[in-house]
Parts: structure tokens; C-alpha cells; sequence
């Protein structure tokens, strides 16, 4: 490993609801105001509600968005003021004028105990992929889904995960990628995606991340054949990290420090005037009490530097022509 950058605090939460589990930060733009959003997904250990937050680049200005369910992730759209969102068992839009939730589909499962967690858009923006977890994080219960806008049609990728997180896509010489982190399996599998025939068919490990103590959550891709992991670590650490691993080797070159923040939930890489920053979202889901006296920290949200130049193209959900 060749650098490790500690980094500081971006935002920090008074309210322990607003603490419990942020995830899946992204950059979006509202009223011309660009801004950074992301989901917590729950308030509480038995909280079934969770809400969307966004904090604004010029001013520091926060918002709030209460919902009814937990949301597993939202993505920018090519609607002014609406987002997609995966809520409990739907993916929908969320206008954030009226905050009114309009459901779109809903995945054919209905067991209590799973929920959509992370999604990502796929490149054109005229789908996504997402997955569901067991919340009980017990059993291999979960999915991942393919979901087409044109269509609003749901289909099963993959059958038996338990914890569906972190993903992104890239291309080579035979089509498109998709990379995925079931998260007890500590390990990336990669995916060939058929969007035509509605499959993915595995193609191998990329990451075997089996070595580390903390658990693989949120991921985005970095450029170069990279990508960045941001690892949960449940014991009673006084911090937590994420690392940065050439996919072509498996090796890790490069790690950020979240001090007292063991359970680091999902990167994410974005521009700004003074360079390319790494944003680090963090939680207290699951924390003893004793254990966050250690980790006072847990929950908030971490910036730091990189010695990156560029941002890999983010994609935004877009609805086909008609």
C-alpha cells in the first residue's frame, strides 16, 4: 500500500436517528444548486422509516426529506427536483417539492425480512441494477435485480446473496461489466451483463477481500482499472477505513482513515475546485453503547484528499424518448 490519507470531518449529526445508517452518498442538483444527497436508511434498530438528507456545495444549507419505508439508495434523474429510490420492496421516484413517493415496480419477493439496499445506474441511464439484503443479515434470502425504465419491468440477475452492496460497471473487449459485493462473502464478483436477454452470468472473483476483518460495504469506481471499498468493521475499533485496489492485480494502493468511525458505509469520488475528494459516509448501525464511547465519530460524515485528477462520468436515470 503506497499512501494513507487520514480524513476529516465533512458533516456531523447532533440526532442519533440521523447517525444510524447513511449510505450511498451522490452528487445531484437541485433548483441549479448542486448538492451532495444520500439515504439513512433507517433511524433506529427497529425504526422500519428512514429519510433523505442533501447538503448544498455553495452555502453548507442541509435538507431533509422524511420518508415512510427505508430507503436502500437513490440515484439522480434527468427530472428536475425527483430522484429514484429503492424503498423497502419498490423502486420509485421521490419529487422533492411535495415529497410524494410514486412507486414504479416491485420486486417479487415477499418475505418480511428482505428490503432493496444499494442500486446503481447502468451506463445510458435507461436502467439499473440493484439488490435486496436480509436484514437480519442471517441468510442468502437476497436478489440482485435488473430494472428498465422503458418498461418498469423487474428482473432476477442472480439468485442467493445476503447482503447486496456495492457496485459499478465497466466494459472490455467482450461488453459490459458489472462488478457486485455480496457483503459476507468479503469478496467482488464480476458479472457479464446481457441487458438484451435480461442476464448476468458470472465471470470470476475480482476482489477476494477474505483477509480483512471488516466487511466490504459501499464501492465506486476510480479510473484506471481501480476501485475504492469502504469496509464496515463491527468490532470495537477506533477506526475504520477505505482502500482503493487495483482490480487487475487485487492489491491495495492506497487507504483513507475514517478516526473513530469503525463502520465505514460507502464512497464516493467527487470534483471540486481544490481537487478530486473522497467522500466517506459512516454509521453506528449495530453499536453497543460501550462501543461508541470509543468511536464518537460513528455515523458522520468524513472528506478527504486524493491524488486523483479526474472523477469517473456519473449516470443519471433517464426515462427513454417517447
Amino acid at each position: 500500500m503506497t499512501r494513507s490519507t487520514t480524513a476529516r470531518h465533512f458533516l456531523a449529526f447532533e440526532d442519533g436517528e440521523d447517525r444510524f445508517l447513511p449510505e450511498g452518498p451522490r452528487l445531484v442538483t437541485l433548483h441549479d444548486r448542486e448538492a451532495l444527497a444520500w439515504v439513512n436508511i433507517q433511524t433506529a434498530a427497529d425504526s422500519r422509516r428512514g429519510a433523505v438528507h442533501m447538503r448544498f456545495w455553495d452555502d453548507g444549507e442541509q435538507g431533509l426529506w422524511n420518508l415512510a419505508g427505508r430507503p436502500g439508495f437513490l440515484l439522480p434523474t434527468s427530472r428536475p427536483g425527483v430522484l429514484l429510490i429503492g424503498m423497502e420492496k419498490q423502486i420509485g421516484t421521490l419529487d422533492l417539492e411535495t415529497n410524494h413517493f410514486e412507486p414504479l415496480a416491485t420486486i417479487p419477493d415477499d418475505h418480511p425480512r428482505t428490503i432493496i439496499n444499494d442500486g446503481e445506474v447502468l451506463p445510458g441511464g435507461e436502467a439499473i441494477v440493484f439488490g435486496t439484503k436480509d436484514t437480519k443479515f442471517q441468510e442468502a434470502i437476497g436478489h440482485l435485480y435488473l430494472f428498465t425504465l422503458a418498461d418498469s419491468k423487474i428482473t432476477v440477475l442472480a439468485a442467493g446473496q445476503t447482503c447486496s452492496n456495492g457496485k459499478f460497471f465497466a466494459r472490455d473487449d467482450q461488453g459490459l461489466l458489472l462488478f457486485d459485493i455480496d457483503t459476507p462473502t468479503k469478496t467482488v464478483t464480476r458479472y457479464r451483463l446481457d441487458l438484451q436477454a435480461r442476464q448476468a452470468l458470472a465471470d470470476g472473483v475480482a476482489l477476494d477481500l477474505r483477509s480483512h476483518d471488516a466487511f466490504p460495504d459501499g464501492m465506486c469506481y476510480a479510473g484506471n482499472s481501480t476501485a475504492i471499498v469502504a469496509f464496515y468493521n463491527p468490532a470495537r475499533v477506533p477506526q475504520g477505513r477505505a482502500i482503493r485496489f487495483d482490480l487487475r492485480s487485487g492489491l491495495a494502493i492506497e487507504e483513507w482513515i475514517t478516526p473513530g468511525a469503525p463502520r465505514v458505509t460507502c464512497p464516493l469520488l467527487v470534483k471540486r475546485p481544490d481537487g478530486v475528494k473522497l467522500i466517506l459516509t459512516t454509521a453506528t448501525e449495530g453499536m453497543p453503547a460501550e462501543d461508541f464511547q470509543a468511536a464518537t465519530e460513528s455515523g458522520n460524515l468524513f472528506i478527504a484528499d486524493t491524488d486523483l485528477t479526474e472523477v469517473p462520468a456519473a449516470e443519471a436515470v433517464t426515462w427513454p424518448s417517447s
